[in-house]
Formats: structure tokens, C-alpha cells, sequence
């Protein structure tokens, strides 16, 4: 009877890490928070990297009479600039992109657009992440598809892929969500 005693704690540890293995493989690979989408922009001043003049991305998302993307980028972050070529392909198509340049000095993302190309028709900085949390990001990348009345339509969480980039342009230019 004092062996049973014995091994209770092991056999209680050894159940509880089943357990929290058992959650850790069911649960979804990645979270991916979506309370942005079916509501306005958040209304929050930024400032322009181009003049310096402060914007709200709510303003200028009114300003076109299209759905447009807002694009959280960084000059840090890798998978950004793997995803720069598609946005660049985007712009060429011609859809409006507004970049907003997330915990990153000015300087920083000034250089990255000039060393990469400059996709974007309008580039704000979130020097302290700000907008990031109004918006409800995870990371960078992200992309929201905005429309006219500057409501979010939809979210990319991570980089725009080779398989992403037609859906997303045919979303943006039909005021769709993703399929």
C-alpha cells in the first residue's frame, strides 16, 4: 500500500502532461485575431513618413474611391520583405496599399522602401505600436482589405504568398472578404 503511495505524484504528473500535450496538438496552429473585421478603422493620428503632416488612416482610406489595403510592415522583419514583391505587384496592378511602418524608426522605414521599391501611395509610421494594438495585430505582416467607408472587409495574418496574392486581388477589387 505505501508503494501505491508512492507513485501517486508521478502518475498525477505523468496524466496532467498528457493532458496539456493532448491540448497543445488540437488546439489551431495559429491565432489569428479577427474583432477588426466588419468595423471601422480606428480613428488615431499618425504621421506621414513622406511630409511629416499627421494622418488618420480612417481620412485618408476616404480619400480613394476604392477598397484599398493597409499593409503593417517593418524594415526588420523578414517575412515583410519576402511579401514585398507581391505588393509591389499589387500596386502595379493598381491597387491602393497604405503601409504603415510598425515599431520601426522613420529613418529605418524610409530606407527599406528606397533600398526595396515603394509600393505604397501612402506610408505612416507606429513608431510605438499604437495602431498595431487598435487594430488587433499579432505581428508583422498583416494586410486588412478596407472599403470605401473605411469599414475592414477582411485580414491576411502573415506575409502575402504566390497563392494569396489572386484571391486578395480579386477581394480588393470586388469589396469581398477572402475565400
Amino acid at each position: 500500500m505505501k508503494r501505491v503511495w508512492l507513485f501517486l505524484p508521478i502518475i498525477i504528473l505523468v496524466t496532467l502532461l498528457g493532458i496539456l500535450g493532448w491540448y497543445n496538438f488540437t488546439k489551431p496552429a495559429e491565432f489569428a485575431p479577427r474583432a477588426q473585421v466588419g468595423k471601422a478603422l480606428p480613428e488615431r493620428v499618425l504621421t506621414d513618413l513622406q511630409d511629416g503632416s499627421g494622418q488618420s488612416l480612417r481620412d485618408i482610406a476616404a480619400q480613394y474611391d476604392q477598397p484599398i489595403l493597409v499593409n503593417i510592415f517593418a524594415s526588420w522583419c523578414t517575412p515583410c520583405l519576402a511579401e514585398h514583391p507581391y505588393l509591389v505587384d499589387l500596386q502595379e496592378r493598381g491597387v491602393v496599399i497604405i503601409g504603415i511602418n510598425y515599431k520601426d524608426t522613420p529613418e529605418a522605414g524610409l530606407g527599406y522602401l528606397n533600398r526595396y521599391q515603394n509600393p505604397y501611395a501612402r506610408v505612416l509610421s507606429d513608431e510605438n505600436g499604437d495602431m498595431g494594438l487598435d487594430l488587433g495585430i499579432s505581428g508583422v505582416p498583416e494586410t486588412f482589405i478596407v472599403a470605401k467607408d473605411g469599414t475592414v472587409i477582411d485580414k491576411i495574418t502573415g506575409p502575402v504568398l504566390p497563392e494569396t496574392l489572386e484571391p486578395l486581388y480579386e477581394a480588393v477589387k470586388s469589396e469581398k472578404p477572402l475565400k
